[in-house]
């Protein structure tokens, strides 16, 4: 069964848009409008997601706050986690994470797709 991408940020017509290029590219896609819909997304994943694309700043519970409790669960430690955001001091936010990636808004759609296929976990 292959495993979904998830997509978290605030801004529905970029989620979509993100949504729909990584379709094409050939991934399973999941959407979350927030840290705490994506954590409720991961919850009910079956396969789990290969990946995360996190947006930082966003309402109920942000990128950071996301992380942290995602790491907090031991099933799913191990999905990484690809930082997007429109500040650059983001940057050292994805470091402490443990992101495996961070791409700055705008993104690049070649640049995003290399990326999560560099990065998405099959196994």
């Amino acid at each position: 069964m292959t495993r979904p991408l998830l997509v978290v940020d605030d801004d529905t017509d970029l989620r979509e848009a993100l949504e729909e290029v990584l379709r094409d590219a050939g991934h399973a896609v999941l959407g979350a409008s927030n840290g705490r819909e994506a954590l409720e997304v991961l919850a009910r994943a079956r396969p789990l997601p290969g990946l995360v694309l996190l947006d930082m700043m966003m309402p109920v519970l942000d990128g950071l706050g996301f992380a942290h409790e995602m790491h907090a669960v031991p099933e799913w430690r191990d999905i990484p986690i690809v930082i997007f955001s429109a500040s650059a001091s983001n940057a050292a936010v994805a470091e402490e994470v443990g992101a495996s990636a961070y791409l700055r808004k705008p993104v690049d759609v070649e640049v995003l797709v290399e990326t999560v296929g560099q990065h998405f976990r099959r196994e």
